[in-house]
């Protein structure tokens, strides 16, 4: 197969591996687009393949509103061991946009909405990468109970109010979901709290860990119960809190009993 027909076949799938390898410009529009672009698709005699968002606008195409082509920035991965298992890192030149368990079934989907809404992977090294591991190895070293890191999510608006709430759990402490459904203004809601969380593409970073069931079970979490049950007790046993007087929160101190 040829690298046109292949090219061609990637726009017509909407395949994000392809992002950042090319544009497709549309002749009777005037519109140029990524290639994992859904909006509906020109007949194959209205395209032209460029090499970049530079190319097409030389050329006189306009950038799509909705796949934005223009914004596209390489995402640098990295796998990483952690005590609660493989985790995959990405980050952009100024940003971190990824840290998820390398295992879970949504892997996919994560990195296809990365793909989609900031730009194409490479595996590579980088500053920014160098920075989200140290933090997170001082976490699970108990060395650190916040991140410093600047972050991009971009999400749809019920994503981004949950995703920033839960920036506002304080280490240690939890929050049940339909808590967390009220504090967003979705007291009706806990379920899509659920999903919202189960899409968090900053695991630990934006502790999703901390929100739990109302009555006290784990709930559910992706990167895996047991998992998420060792990042509690890291929490729950921090001395820093201890000497200062803090006691765990009821939830949390019941984990032990309840599984």
């Amino acid at each position: 197969m040829g690298m046109t027909t292949e090219m061609e076949r990637a726009f017509y799938a909407s395949d994000p591996a392809w992002d950042g390898r090319f544009v497709v410009a549309v002749r009777t529009t005037g519109i140029f687009c990524r290639p994992s672009c859904r909006v509906r698709k020109p007949l194959p005699k209205n395209i032209v393949f460029l090499a970049d968002a530079a190319e097409a606008g030389a050329a006189g195409y306009r950038a799509c509103l909705r796949c934005q082509p223009e914004n596209a920035r390489p995402v640098a991965i990295r796998r990483i061991a952690t005590p609660v298992g493989p985790m995959t890192l990405g980050a952009t030149e100024t940003t971190a946009v990824l840290a998820d368990f390398s295992e879970r079934a949504m892997m996919p989907a994560q990195l296809a909405a990365v793909r989609r809404r900031i730009g194409p992977l490479h595996d590579a090294d980088s500053p920014m990468l160098d920075r989200m591991e140290l933090q997170l190895t001082e976490f699970f070293e108990g060395a650190r109970t916040d991140f410093d890191l600047p972050i991009e999510m971009p999400g749809s608006d019920f994503q981004e109010r949950v995703w920033a709430e839960l920036r506002r759990i304080p280490y240690g402490e939890t929050i049940a979901y339909r808590d967390l459904a009220a504090r967003v203004g979705a007291p009706n809601a806990p379920r899509a709290i659920g999903r919202a969380n189960g899409s968090n593409r900053l695991a630990i970073i934006v502790p999703c860990h901390r929100v739990i069931a109302a009555g006290g079970g784990l709930g559910g979490y992706g990167g895996g119960l047991a998992a998420k049950r060792w990042l509690l007790d890291l929490e729950e046993r921090d001395p820093r809190r201890l000497a200062a007087g803090r006691r765990p929160a009821p939830p949390v101190a019941l984990l032990s009993r309840l599984l």
